[in-house]
């Protein structure tokens, strides 16, 4: 396991649970976790301005998604940092090398609405995810990432666009511009819908 920005932590983490806490799809704030029932995987970044969360049935629980999807789906991501938001996002597998995802592949959802971006979800479309569908209540763009693990780096590929799901410079300036800002609701009707928010400045915070 190789994660340049991330450690792991667990959702009881207060730190990052008052990274949450700010987020527009937050609840109750003040609660000890934000994460929901199932399997988990929480991750912080080393300077504790960004937060990730993996979401996804329990193996053994035989309970299926909702959806109907099988695979990772990412329930939270807040972004306060310096740090590129796809360059975060492709990061953040590096902790399912031992734990790959399901036919599916890695899954989030952004509610187009709630997004600045005249291109919603746009740092996950660089770290390679592209779109597969609507939300049952057809306001969130479903992307998926179908990947495969590469051997050499541990990382999930992709095929078409930029192959290395790196960003380009040009994508680099679009992306500080756009800026990136995620999140998650549990309760809509697909099933586990993930609510995405790209505001202008990735330092910017709106809640």
């Amino acid at each position: 396991m190789f994660m340049k920005h991330w450690r792991l932590t667990n959702k009881g983490d207060w730190r990052a649970a008052a990274i949450a806490d700010d987020h527009y799809s937050r609840r109750t704030p003040g609660s000890p976790q934000f994460m929901p029932p199932g399997e988990t995987i929480v991750l912080i970044s080393y300077e504790a301005d960004a937060i990730w969360g993996w979401w996804r049935p329990h193996p053994r629980s035989g309970i299926k998604s909702m959806n109907g999807l099988d695979g990772w789906t990412c329930t939270i991501f807040r972004n306060t940092g310096s740090i590129l938001s796809s360059e975060l996002v492709l990061d953040a597998e590096g902790c399912l090398e031992d734990r790959p995802p399901g036919p599916d592949g890695l899954i989030t959802y952004v509610w187009d609405s709630k997004v600045r971006s005249t291109n919603p979800g746009y740092c996950f479309k660089r770290a390679g995810y592209v779109v597969t569908g609507r939300s049952a209540d057809k306001r969130k763009t479903l992307l998926q990432k179908r990947p495969w693990p590469n051997r050499m780096t541990g990382h999930f590929e992709t095929t078409g666009g930029n192959q290395s799901g790196l960003p380009t410079d040009g994508d680099a300036l679009r992306e500080r511009t756009d800026g990136h800002y995620a999140g998650t609701d549990l309760r809509g009707g697909s099933g586990v819908d993930t609510r995405s928010l790209e505001v202008g400045g990735e330092k910017r915070r709106e809640d």
